[in-house]
């Protein structure tokens, strides 16, 4: 259960390894939680055969006042790819729409993916000092296209919620390949 704090709280984040301190909730998710959302589920399963890798964690912390309600969470999303297809977050849509969220891009590069799953998209790309401000209602996720650590922050109300499975169900409308060594956005059919 979250307390209500009404006064100042100052955290501290290591901008190189994305260690936020304090930090009372870490959810890692592996690949064995991302399996849907890779296209070729052939490599998936061989990979799970050998090892579980962990593909990103979160880092959160929450301000519930008792007028108001805030989170900051830390992503940090490992280098890598599964069948070409770059590591990625799981991506959601706000349950309220409502909602929106901001990014702000630590460490690292690649993209943001932003899809009202719908037919309009964008695919912003992400290096350290971008920040991005997501309108209610586009899913969004990001893609760690490079050879080290992706670190972001995201910055949201508590009471917006998080749709995964509209994501896992619809896709969005491109995936992120490496292509001869390079990012390539391949549009889904």
């Amino acid at each position: 259960m979250l307390t209500e704090i009404d006064f100042p709280i100052t955290l501290t984040l290591d901008p190189e390894n994305g260690i936020l301190d304090p930090c009372p909730q870490i959810t890692p998710r592996y690949l064995s939680d991302l399996k849907m959302m890779f296209k070729d589920q052939q490599v998936v399963d061989e990979i799970l055969k050998e090892e579980n890798r962990l593909i990103y964690e979160i880092r959160y912390y929450p301000f519930r006042t008792s007028k108001s309600d805030m989170a900051l969470a830390v992503t940090r999303i490992f280098p890598g790819s599964i069948g070409g297809e770059y590591h990625m977050t799981k991506g959601h849509k706000h349950e309220r729409d409502d909602q929106p969220e901001v990014y702000y891009c630590v460490k690292g590069e690649g993209f943001l993916l932003l899809d009202t799953l719908e037919g309009e998209f964008q695919a912003i790309p992400w290096r350290a000092g971008t920040i991005t401000h997501i309108p209610p209602m586009w899913a969004h996720r990001v893609i760690n296209t490079g050879t080290d650590l992706l670190v972001f922050i995201g910055v949201f109300h508590l009471s917006a919620g998080h749709d995964y499975e509209i994501v896992a169900q619809k896709g969005f409308s491109y995936r992120v390949y490496a292509v001869d060594g390079k990012p390539a956005l391949i549009r889904q059919t």
